[in-house]
């Protein structure tokens, strides 16, 4: 009966053998399960009841089990159990028709048998999805929780902008009603709204990315030239380690490295990582950024390595953390961002760090061709 069940099951079920994980434990436990429904089965009414809630405890122990640690899905539990139902049952039932003469006996004991099957693997069920829904519960709470992080992290950075746009235009207003004619404070006012509005319109342009992950628009992905694109931001960020006094080193082969994505995704990727890279350097800094591609040919690596501040190891396990920045004039989604862009492109995103020495950025992204121009 229990082999006839395995064999059921290799068959049935693909990588039945991950699944059980040690198919001859599995085996051991199904007989010792035989063993005592066979025992149950000839126990007088009383101790038969008291089994019966044994047998009830058992199932949904090996139901939570089976839905916490092994976290099987709830198709395949419901084919195995059902399949090991159905060949004891089978086989139950042939044993007893050629064993017992007495048909009110065999009735009986059929009957019994039928009702232990029912409560052992209807208390499985129930000690499974009991399990899921705990998980579900769970990941529901931290859901919620990230939610409220984000929204109070939203609020406090758009709040900030908007007390110093409020301030100047009090200030605009109180120019107008004195009819002064010093125009240039008031143009200087305005432009320091602007920039207020800016970094309002930036954040919410970031805080949609984020909401929008997962729904990449693909239709605008295009084959792009890492070389180009890397470049081109360099050259960007001349300025910015011009005016800290750092220096930054780019080394790239020679052959055009592509990938598939889009162009000013990447473009924020790394100019993200550089003005981090930047951030943490001290004067006469530097930060070396590297391109090349992995060993097997199937990627491209692009990494950041700066000897910089570092970050605490306390901290490591936050850095990808919406709104988490140690930055004063952080918003703390740079990174986050980062990490959802590359995720869709199929690639992934490491940081090492030692405080004091400095930090490795490692970005791998599948490979579309390298070629030579």
């Amino acid at each position: 009966m229990i082999q006839a069940h395995l064999q059921d099951m290799i068959k049935e079920i693909e990588n039945f053998h991950e699944v059980i994980e040690d198919i001859e434990a599995y085996r051991i436990s199904l007989y010792s399960v035989c063993t005592t429904v066979v025992g149950t089965l000839f126990k007088e009414n009383d101790e038969y009841v008291k089994a019966l809630q044994q047998i009830e405890q058992a199932g949904y122990e090996i139901g939570v089990y089976f839905g916490e640690v092994r976290q099987i899905s709830r198709e395949t539990l419901i084919q195995i159990t059902h399949n090991i139902r159905v060949n004891s049952f089978e086989h139950v039932c042939y044993v007893m028709n050629h064993h017992l003469s007495d048909p009110k006996e065999r009735t009986f004991l059929i009957a019994r048998f039928n009702e232990i099957l029912n409560t052992r693997f209807t208390s499985c069920i129930n000690g499974f999805l009991f399990a899921k829904d705990k998980v579900i519960n769970h990941l529901h709470n931290q859901k919620l929780s990230i939610m409220g992080q984000m929204a109070a992290g939203m609020a406090h950075e758009i709040r900030n902008p908007l007390c110093s746009i409020k301030g100047f235009q009090q200030l605009m207003k109180q120019l107008l009603l004195n009819e002064t004619e010093d125009r240039k404070d008031f143009l200087n006012y305005i432009d320091i709204c602007i920039d207020e509005i800016s970094q309002v319109e930036n954040l919410v342009s970031d805080f949609l990315i984020l909401a929008r992950k997962g729904e990449s628009q693909k239709s605008k992905w295009e084959k792009v030239n890492l070389n180009h694109v890397i470049q081109k931001v360099h050259d960007l960020s001349t300025y910015f380690a011009v005016e800290k006094n750092v220096t930054i080193h780019l080394y790239m082969p020679k052959a055009s490295v592509f990938v598939q994505g889009v162009s000013s995704h990447i473009e924020q990727i790394v100019l993200n990582i550089i003005k981090n890279g930047i951030s943490a350097l001290k004067p006469e800094g530097i930060l070396f950024i590297t391109l090349d591609h992995s060993m097997d040919n199937k990627e491209a690596v692009l990494t950041f390595v700066d000897n910089g501040i570092g970050i605490p190891e306390s901290q490591l396990s936050k850095i990808f953390d919406p709104f988490f920045t140690t930055k004063e004039e952080g918003t703390g989604l740079g990174l986050c961002i980062c990490k959802g862009l590359v995720e869709e492109m199929k690639g992934s995103i490491t940081i090492q760090s030692k405080e004091k020495e400095g930090t490795t950025v490692e970005i791998r992204v599948p490979l579309v061709t390298v070629c030579s121009k």
